[in-house]
């Protein structure tokens, strides 16, 4: 609970935590605080291994990195790697939360990157780092010495909600937000008008909702404080036309005409296919960066196109973000483009490789770029290949044939044709799960597209551990030591093992059911009685499964009734366990 919940450690000696623990476990023995900072340790040092064994056999790694200064003023780094694994499953991991206290300049930045890199031997694996906009961030990539891919790699939800801000710096959508603002502002402020609005919204069959306000810093805050204000539309008239809650002079300041309610809705439908793509970029459980382009395109020619019907407002808002996007993602190709790794992704996307969504001068140059990069990769196989496997021939064709019925399979030309005369799926199909079915098809292509399908397009991932940051450096935890703190009890170490929620669940298993030889970290041991006879009751780190086990061992262990107790508070040096048959 302290690891996944972040409790503080005072948690387990609480009065109402004892007298829970006495009802579920009359004969619980509550742990002292050294020996839970020593299970944190251990915890922390399984999982970093879980990690490390995983990111052995990646053979391509993109990492995402942002900054954030926490209550205390002391500011942060985030690293986060992304990889596709054998099984053809996006894997994201946190590699590390830590405190910087050097300026924030390129070259600061960027020795942070390579010592974290370093540390979890991915150093020469590394492709891509996606990040924020700030120059100082794009300078530190830069300066990185091993990463292939560099161009055209900045947030993609961060690059379109600037272009979305841009262009709503207008006077005309300006002066309707902070009208907007102001009458979410009066309900945040007045219990009273919050709560005659929920009685309006029940009188009327409408959800009991709060409004929304907006906040300049939270992606799509504008579009969602517009689309609740807009579907309470009636409740809040009825409100503020109610002389007994709102005064006149109130009323008057909030009022909204009837032409700026229709301005609202066109807002909304200006705004709401952004924020959907918004969001569909920020996933990562699936390839995200050959959808940018494709996405933008569609967004630009479905939603954004001219219309002679369209208002002083949808030809400002549509004209700015379409230039905006074009700038900020080079959607328009010159002779000076050069093909980014984006490109690349899309091309290797079996749902957008005929590249529609891109200029047609463009698409020769991806693919004569694709066609270079996978005779690389033939090149190297031919190197790394000494021995040629013996050919088994399984039927009579085969045989009479010779070679020639195989010879293709490692032709890159070949794979190279056959890959461009593949149907283009429908966007909606898996295209992970369809390059996996076709790895022994296009042996060469495959790697390709798992190294650049691989890459996340945007920096979310590291942003959303901001989240858990201010759940644990909260303003009674300000003064929560960092990393350098000889207790193990800090953030770094909190927000790091925040992530086991997802990446460890638990199983029951007999005995016999471990793998036989393989070392399992004992994590806690009680004392029971079973219909057998006595036991020992054991929690097991199963580091390779990335889970806990817990499983019944015989009375015959070498350790004492007396040790047992000893080891869950830390007494005890830590074991573990080798089944061997």
């Amino acid at each position: 609970m302290i690891a996944m919940n972040q409790m503080p450690l005072s948690f387990c000696s609480s009065s109402g935590f004892k007298q829970f623990m006495s009802i579920v476990e009359p004969n619980y023995i509550i742990c002292k605080e050294g020996a839970i900072k020593q299970r944190l340790k251990g915890l922390k040092s399984s999982v970093e291994y879980m990690i490390k064994k995983e990111l052995k056999y990646a053979s391509n790694v993109s990492c995402t990195t942002d900054c954030w200064s926490s209550i205390a003023q002391e500011t942060y780094i985030t690293v986060t790697a992304h990889f596709i694994d054998d099984q053809w499953c996006p894997k994201s991991y946190t590699l590390t939360t830590h405190k910087l206290d050097d300026r924030h300049t390129a070259s600061n930045l960027s020795n942070q990157l390579e010592i974290t890199f370093n540390k979890w031997d991915i150093g020469q694996k590394i492709m891509s780092v996606v990040t924020d906009n700030a120059k100082n961030v794009l300078n530190a990539v830069n300066l990185l010495d091993n990463i292939t891919e560099k161009s055209d790699l900045t947030c993609a939800a961060h690059s379109l909600q600037l272009a979305v801000n841009n262009a709503l710096k207008y006077d005309k959508i300006e002066n309707l937000i902070q009208v907007c603002s102001k009458i979410v502002c009066h309900f945040k402020h007045s219990n009273l008008a919050s709560q005659y609005l929920k009685d309006k919204q029940e009188q009327l069959g409408l959800p009991t909702e709060s409004l929304i306000q907006s906040c300049k810093t939270r992606w799509n805050s504008i579009f969602m404080m517009l689309d609740r204000l807009y579907k309470n539309r009636c409740p809040i008239s009825n409100v503020l036309a109610d002389r007994s809650m709102t005064t006149a002079a109130m009323a008057h300041k909030f009022e909204v005409t009837e032409h700026q309610w229709t301005d609202v809705e066109t807002l909304i439908k200006l705004l709401k296919p952004l924020q959907i793509m918004t969001t569909v970029f920020c996933g990562e459980k699936y390839c995200s960066s050959s959808m940018v382009r494709p996405l933008l395109n569609a967004v630009i020619q479905k939603h954004l196109k001219h219309d002679i019907s369209d208002d002083e407002i949808s030809e400002h808002f549509k004209t700015t973000v379409i230039r905006e996007l074009s700038d900020r993602f080079k959607l328009l190709w010159c002779p000076s483009s050069v093909v980014t790794a984006r490109q690349i992704a899309s091309f290797l996307d079996p749902r957008f490789k005929d590249l529609e969504h891109e200029p047609v001068e463009a698409r020769e140059e991806i693919r004569t770029r694709v066609k270079n990069l996978i005779n690389e990769v033939a090149e190297i196989s031919c190197d790394v290949q000494i021995e040629s496997p013996v050919t088994k021939h399984h039927g009579a064709l085969e045989f009479l044939f010779g070679d020639e019925v195989n010879s293709n399979t490692s032709d890159s030309d070949v794979q190279y044709q056959n890959y461009l005369a593949e149907p283009q799926l429908k966007f909606d199909f898996d295209a992970l799960e369809w390059w996996k079915t076709r790895a022994s098809k296009y042996p060469l292509i495959v790697e390709l597209a798992k190294k650049y399908l691989g890459i996340p397009a945007t920096s979310v991932s590291s942003e959303r551990c901001f989240s858990t940051a201010g759940n644990i450096v909260t303003a009674k935890r300000s003064c929560l030591a960092p990393e350098t703190s000889p207790a193990y009890y800090n953030y770094t170490t909190m927000a790091f093992l925040k992530s086991l929620k997802s990446q460890v669940n638990t199983v029951n298993l007999s005995i016999g059911e471990l793998q036989k030889d393989e070392s399992y970290p004992v994590r806690t041991m009680k004392n029971v009685n079973t219909s057998f006879g006595p036991a020992v009751s054991c929690v097991l780190i199963d580091i390779v499964n990335t889970r806990t086990i817990n499983v019944f061992l015989p009375k015959a262990i070498e350790m004492s009734d007396e040790d047992i107790p000893g080891y869950n508070l830390g007494n005890v040096p830590p074991v573990s366990l080798i089944y061997r048959g």
